[in-house]
């Protein structure tokens, strides 16, 4: 049992560490988003109750007391825990109405639960609740699975919706969705397992710990990379999903995608795309379609359609094409420009954004670019990710 022991207090001490980071790192965002500020208490709340779950197993020894007992315990703390990390990754991904019901979802599984609790209770007079207690496991399960389906469903929807509005690195955004999915599956599965058998909780919960902790990293860094005109992309999806478009940006008709668009418009679109070229505008790391939109004062649809019916690019192979090319004329003319300073002169949002743009584009980084004496490499006019982070 002393090991037990230890491995619980380990658990309350990763907890609380995790806790502290996700405190103390709202102390270094570059730029506060609501919507991830709100998912950072979240994981906060999360880690606080299981902190306490922890505590209250090494002071009451209920674990030690028995598997079935801890169990219990488990099937009542666990849920609510892994309910609000699902949540802070759903918040940062879906509108309001689609939080709304994924929180009702999860509130009438955990009542279940409660109620089987409560009802084994009742009928046996103590925690030990007998078959409930398979009952209550079968519940957490369906939770698990629930949040599970749902988040990494919007996740998705979320990733379509980046890649249609934005140019920035996708990086950050890639990384949090995997390790959001991972640690879902892996507490998802490992769970049930954990939960009615000490001599396997042993193994697996320091892979679980782990799991987290990399979990917590990760949402750290996806705030550290956030940008204003995350803002934008938020506010565009809510108004949007309010019209009756679909989770990629585009109107789930789609039927003015049809219309060509008149040969005056596709003058007038041209020049101020050029006009906005002429003037470095992508030089701005943070430019997306909705800044773009507002800028040239042509609406995102007409930008949409130009894009996809005259240039037959995305705006955002578009773009990283443009700021692809800016940065090849700038180290031939300056070749004494560090890479850092290129990344930042033609908009790149960090030099190892730059240096993917090179690694997909010319199969090599940029100094070895500029070894090879910079040669002229041909337009990208494929529909793949230009930028390779995805």
């Amino acid at each position: 049992m002393k090991i037990l022991f230890l491995l619980q207090f380990t658990s309350l001490l990763s907890m609380l560490i995790n806790a502290m980071l996700l405190g103390l790192g709202s102390l270094h965002v570059r730029w506060k988003n609501r919507r991830y500020e709100q998912s950072r208490w979240m994981l906060f709340a999360a880690m606080l109750i299981l902190a306490a779950h922890f505590l209250a197993q090494m002071t009451l020894s209920v674990r030690a007391s028995g598997a079935a007992l801890g169990a219990v315990l488990n099937l009542l703390a666990y849920p609510p825990s892994f309910a609000l990390i699902a949540l802070s990754i759903y918040n940062i991904e879906a509108v309001h109405d689609n939080r709304r019901r994924f929180v009702a979802g999860i509130v009438g599984l955990y009542a279940l639960i409660v109620v089987c609790y409560a009802i084994g209770y009742c009928c046996n007079g103590s925690m030990r609740i007998g078959m409930w207690m398979y009952v209550m496991l079968a519940l957490y399960i369906c939770l698990v699975a629930y949040c599970i389906c749902m988040a990494s469903r919007q996740l998705l929807l979320r990733r379509k919706l980046l890649e249609t509005l934005t140019a920035s690195d996708m990086l950050p955004h890639v990384r949090f969705a995997k390790t959001s999915v991972t640690v879902l599956f892996v507490t998802s599965m490992t769970m049930p397992f954990v939960i009615l058998f000490n001599k396997i909780l042993v193994i697996y919960a320091p892979v679980i710990l782990l799991a987290i902790f990399f979990f917590v990293l990760t949402f750290s860094n996806l705030g550290f990379n956030y940008v204003p005109t995350e803002e934008l992309v938020n506010d565009d999806e809510e108004s949007a999903r309010a019209a009756g478009t679909n989770g990629t940006g585009s109107p789930a008709a789609a039927t003015y995608n049809l219309a060509a668009l008149p040969p005056e418009r596709e003058r007038i679109v041209a020049e101020r795309l050029d006009k906005w070229c002429q003037d470095k505008g992508y030089r701005d790391s943070n430019a997306n379609m909705l800044t773009l939109s507002r800028m040239l004062l042509i609406p995102r649809a007409e930008l949409t359609r130009y894009f996809e019916q005259n240039l037959k690019l995305s705006f955002r192979i578009w773009l990283s094409e443009i700021r692809f090319k800016a940065a090849q004329e700038m180290m031939r003319d300056y070749p004494d420009y560090s890479n850092d300073i290129i990344s930042a002169e033609c908009g790149f949002s960090s030099r190892t954004h730059l240096y993917r743009i090179f690694k997909n584009r010319a199969g090599c980084t940029p100094t070895a670019w500029r070894e090879r004496g910079c040669p002229i490499l041909p337009s990208q006019t494929g529909g793949s990710d230009a930028d390779g982070s995805m």
